[in-house]
């Protein structure tokens, strides 16, 4: 679908949300409500139709549409499915890869084609239903998902390229619950902040979030929690990795779908869409930090995180005292306080309009598909300026979004920046001998036990070394998670055993 020749010289360039619409499923839990992801898509997708104020026929006008990646359900061809469902079958169609990041990416896709003329109506959409998944049973036997679409049908998944670089895999650091501790605990060195301080910053900020997560409809877990019951340890919140108990996790075991329609103003118009259901989008920014954590320059920040909010703003024209409404990535505690830490915000600054990760729910790819909904309301009823950031993968790829009330002032405008190939720093993957930590976590066991410990550390030539800890070194894995302490900065050995490099602290 073209752009119409009478498009006027104001609207050239805008893009607008004229609709959105995200849903949560079987809370109960009850086998015979669980719905497969497509159905959540398209019932999310119908909602936004709703709260457009137009018919679901219209969206047969529809000329695109991009779906964030699924992990809980495969399909041929999801894309072609969806627009299909939605009743427009000719719709160019595009399936994200994997990353949290991705709801912004393809958003900014979609909003960058509509900007320059080769749009008009897309749709922005994804959903997960991992816990009726596993509800079913069909994790471990699909056909158990009896009118689910069998094409191939059964859990998807993320690659191994996905989940981090053969050295990671090698070291064994990789999962978020393991990587995500490394940034929390050199930032906590790097602020000055004792354990305690640290911790209560966390559990504030997670307590905060599930207020705002009891007033979203399509939240998992609608029921407020204390900082106490966020931070405090035991059979309901047990450590995972040091410092993050179960509480300051994401939750991904939920039933939840979320869409957005973005149209030209042209297009809107057309569509009957009233002028105060028309959210506008000013400029978004993806960026990425090297794949290899091991090679970061540091773990007390991250580049791309920085570059991706400074683009959005300033190809926005605005800045962070200026914004009415932030949403930030709250997979861990750690990157909210990063990206906070970046826009100069004050400590108690409200950084989700959605809920969290933990509270309202973590749907794979999909979060901020949600923050960008709640972005979105929240700008329609009381006006200005939001900001969306979401993160992927270890805070590898970012990317930010900013949306006011009132059209752009050079109409959308978006930047893309590639990871570099490697990070700054050398990584020696045989050393053996003296090592000064800079970051670490110990993974805890279903018990409460310290299991192993992951320690990064500078050798005395400067080069960065990941080694393991075994949990037969109770001594050193003590020490990491004592809380009187501090383990960065301190010094141990990198010994050879068994064909195996493991670190032990030096004692004293």
């Amino acid at each position: 679908m073209g752009v119409p020749e009478d498009r006027d010289e104001q609207s050239a360039g805008q893009v607008v949300v004229i609709g959105v619409g995200q849903l949560r499923n079987n809370r109960e839990k009850e086998p015979a409500r669980a719905l497969e992801p497509l159905e959540l898509i398209r019932s999310a997708v119908a909602g936004a139709a709703d709260d457009a104020g137009i018919a679901v026929s219209a969206l047969s006008a529809v000329d695109a549409v991009g779906v964030v990646q699924v992990v809980s359900w495969s399909y041929d061809d999801l894309a072609g499915s969806v627009a299909a469902a939605i009743g427009a079958p000719g719709a160019a169609t595009h399936v994200s890869e994997a990353g949290g990041h991705q709801p912004v990416a393809v958003l900014t896709r979609l909003a960058g084609a509509i900007a320059a003329g080769e749009s008009e109506l897309a749709v922005v959409c994804g959903g997960e239903a991992q816990s009726s998944l596993e509800l079913l049973g069909a994790a471990k036997e699909p056909a158990r998902a009896e009118g689910w679409s069998h094409s191939p049908g059964g859990p998807g998944g993320f690659s191994r390229a996905t989940g981090g670089t053969e050295r990671m895999w090698d070291l064994g650091l990789v999962g978020p619950t393991r990587i995500y501790p490394l940034w929390e605990n050199r930032l906590r060195h790097d602020l000055g902040q004792s354990f305690a301080e640290s911790q209560a910053w966390s559990a504030s900020m997670y307590a905060g979030f599930s207020e705002v997560a009891a007033a979203n409809e399509a939240a998992w877990n609608r029921e407020p929690v204390s900082a106490d019951q966020v931070s405090g340890t035991g059979p309901k919140n047990r450590m995972i990795c040091f410092p993050y108990p179960l509480r300051m996790n994401a939750l991904n075991r939920v039933d939840q779908g979320a869409a957005l329609i973005l149209a030209s103003p042209a297009a809107a118009d057309r569509l009957g869409v009233a002028p105060q259901q028309r959210v506008y989008l000013h400029a978004a920014a993806l960026d990425e930090d090297c794949e290899d954590v091991l090679e970061r320059d540091s773990y007390g920040g991250s580049a791309g995180l920085g570059r991706s909010l400074d683009a959005a703003l300033e190809q926005a024209g605005t800045t962070a005292d200026e914004l009415d409404v932030v949403d930030l990535y709250s997979c861990f505690p750690v990157v909210p306080k990063l990206g906070a830490l970046h826009l100069g915000l004050d400590r108690d600054a409200a950084l989700s309009a959605t809920g969290g990760l933990t509270s309202f729910g973590g749907a794979h790819n999909n979060y901020s598909a949600h923050a960008l909904v709640a972005v979105v309301r929240r700008l329609r009823g009381s006006g200005g300026t939001g900001l969306v950031y979401a993160n992927g993968e270890y805070l590898t790829k970012h990317a930010s979004v900013v949306l006011g009330q009132e059209p752009a002032p050079e109409g959308f405008r978006w930047s893309s920046a590639a990871a570099p190939e490697h990070g700054p720093v050398t990584v020696d993957d045989a050393y053996v001998g003296p090592l000064e930590i800079e970051t670490y976590t110990v993974e805890f066991d279903r018990e409460g036990e310290p299991a192993r410990g992951y320690v990064i550390g500078r050798s005395p030539r400067g080069d960065r070394v990941g080694v393991r800890v075994s949990r037969s070194d109770t001594s050193t894995l003590e020490a990491l998670v004592d809380p009187g302490g501090d383990p960065v900065g301190r010094t141990g050995s990198v010994v050879a055993e068994n064909d195996r490099r493991l670190f032990t602290l030096a004692r004293g």
